[in-house]
């Protein structure tokens, strides 16, 4: 393919021939992709070596030989595995909202050209890009007011004040890219507006949804800050259990990465079992 879309500059005295495209610019020499390709390893290799030294030391606790004490004394003391219950279940519930209502007030914004929805789309990008901390306080005294602290639907509700802009903003941009004439040919066949979005946009809006279930759950599985304020000891997720074991006697490791290897874990499946939709998601749009 290479050799139908480049030519050779011809030489002129004292300079090498170099490749070019039928735009008439060079191209990458031959040997770039294998550099590019060797660059690509080593920061791929340089990325997971804390993830690899958190698993062994997890594994050997910093002692010789490998074992699954540490993970069996994490899982069998103290309350991390309810923490573990907490997070699954607040990381859960607050993905299906963000879901559910991220996909929904997106298409409305992408399919609605008024003045208020203008407004409320820079409304939304200005509340996500606004620090945790501003919020804190007003959340724990509405939390508070309404008698809601240490309770689950209170750490969902403050989740999600961080994850639906996100999965707004997205989605309505997927749905600005899916053409109306879709939508208005499966009208003119009969479908209502709700049939028509569940039946034509929603199926090719499925890399979005991957990517904001994704994000969601991970976003909530890693908040520290808001448990931190929100949660008490019912409601502690394992993101703060981790913090037990750091005291000012010392930091217990081996237990410390067991107990984070365990966090890690459900983000990492999570990821695993969507890649797919992630990746369609993330280059949506690259290419036109």
């Amino acid at each position: 393919m290479s050799s139908m879309t480049t030519t050779q500059i011809p030489r002129t005295a004292g300079q090498p021939g170099r490749a070019v495209g039928l735009s008439g610019r060079p191209t990458w020499p031959s040997s770039m992709p294998g550099l590019w390709g060797v660059l690509a390893w080593v920061i791929v290799l340089l990325t997971l070596t804390p993830l690899v030294w958190l698993v062994s030391t997890a594994l050997t606790g910093g002692n010789p030989g490998a074992s699954l004490a540490n993970f069996r004394e994490v899982l069998g003391t103290g309350d991390f595995l309810a923490t573990y219950v907490n997070s699954l279940v607040v990381s859960l519930s607050t993905t299906l909202f963000t879901v559910a209502f991220g996909v929904t007030s997106g298409y409305t914004l992408a399919r609605t050209r008024t003045r208020s929805t203008r407004w409320m789309g820079i409304w939304i990008v200005l509340v996500r890009m606004a620090p945790p901390m501003g919020f804190a306080l007003p959340f724990f005294l509405m939390m508070q007011k309404l008698q809601l602290l240490d309770t689950y639907p209170a750490l969902v509700l403050v989740y999600l004040t961080v994850t639906l802009p996100f999965a707004t903003w997205l989605m309505a941009g997927f749905f600005q890219s899916i053409p109306v004439e879709l939508e208005e040919a499966a009208r003119i066949d009969g479908c209502s507006r709700i049939r028509a979005l569940f039946s034509v946009v929603l199926p090719a809006a499925r890399p979005g949804i991957a990517t904001v279930a994704i994000f969601s759950f991970i976003a909530s599985w890693n908040e520290f800050f808001y448990p931190l304020v929100i949660a008490g000891r019912t409601t502690k997720t394992a993101s703060l259990a981790l913090q037990g074991y750091v005291s000012s006697a010392g930091i217990e490791t081996g237990l410390l990465c067991a107990g984070a290897v365990l966090v890690l874990l459900p983000a990492l499946l999570f990821t695993a079992l969507a890649q797919k939709g992630l990746v369609r998601g993330l280059t949506h749009g690259a290419v036109k």
